[in-house]
């Protein structure tokens, strides 16, 4: 059951009109961690509190997630967008210095439009099996979609279906599971956020958009320098299967077109970040040492 009582771990900021939850520990060169589609704060906890040591981590709730404010009605994801708001917590928190920033899944199309935008601000990226390619979904116009997201969303909560299936649809998309287990705030923490109504809104949006996200990437690439190392991780299970193997090619290939160090996480689902901590903290650690290395 959750208890009514428990307190955010974060601290609000105020970027632009929007209200964002953000968690930040530690001392030392920066590291920024963005999780993927629908991803919460807790999803990185391990791997803030491996970091947390020798680095100041930043982990934040985009809006709609967690337990930033729902974004305003109308304002749809954009990878420009969503790098700009990785600029403007760190400025926000007064971290102005280069950052090593890491996105998981989908939130890897931020943090690689971040470096490109921001190379001054950036000292590494980590792609942690990031979202790659385009989508076949982009032939159906924008607003049809985003349409479709909101409808399905209002229909989630009107109904009750989100109420009652929201922390389940957690347990059935996210298979990764800490190596303590999950604690017992994480549990009740799922229970409240999986039920908001703006969470389930803000999740279809951004699934429903990402054939945007994708071209808007695509063209950025062509029109901004990335400079700053990057390693592209893909998670694999161990379990060898068609789609693994594929999964894995992709991973390669986006390592190849930007150049960048590739690398697997072993015995990880995708959220690698949550049953594989160690892993991809060391990962982490290793472009921070690089870039501290570069500028020696």
């Amino acid at each position: 059951m959750f208890h009514m009582k428990q307190h955010a771990p974060g601290r609000m900021v105020t970027v632009g009109e929007q209200r964002i939850h953000v968690v930040v520990s530690g001392a030392g060169p920066t590291v920024v961690l963005c999780g993927g589609l629908a991803s919460n704060w807790f999803d990185w906890d391990d791997v803030l509190r491996i970091l947390s040591d020798f680095h100041t981590v930043v982990v934040f709730d985009r809006p709609g997630f967690g337990l930033s404010g729902p974004p305003p009605r109308g304002q749809l994801p954009t990878v420009t967008g969503e790098a700009d708001r990785i600029l403007d917590v760190l400025d926000a928190l007064g971290l102005e210095g280069p950052a090593v920033v890491v996105g998981h899944s989908l939130a890897g199309f931020y943090a690689e439009a971040f470096a490109r935008l921001h190379p001054h601000r950036t000292s590494g990226v980590l792609l942690l099996d990031s979202s790659v390619g385009r989508d076949p979904w982009r032939a159906v116009p924008p607003r049809v979609r985003v349409a479709l997201a909101h409808i399905l969303a209002a229909i989630g909560t009107r109904t009750g279906l989100q109420r009652v299936l929201g922390p389940t649809a957690r347990r059935v998309l996210n298979h990764s599971i800490p190596p303590d287990g999950t604690p017992i705030e994480t549990l009740d923490w799922v229970a409240r956020i999986y039920r908001t109504p703006s969470y389930l809104d803000a999740a279809l949006v951004e699934n429903f958009v990402h054939p945007d996200l994708a071209a808007e990437l695509d063209a950025l690439r062509s029109q901004a320098t990335l400079h700053a190392p990057v390693t592209v991780a893909a998670a694999y299970t161990g379990r060898s299967t068609p789609w693994g193997w594929a999964w894995i090619a992709q991973q390669r290939r986006l390592a190849r077109r930007l150049n960048a160090q590739f690398t697997v996480v072993n015995d990880a689902h995708h959220h690698a970040m949550i049953d594989q901590p160690l892993q991809v903290a060391a990962l982490i650690s290793e472009l921070v040492s690089s870039s501290k290395d570069t500028n020696t």
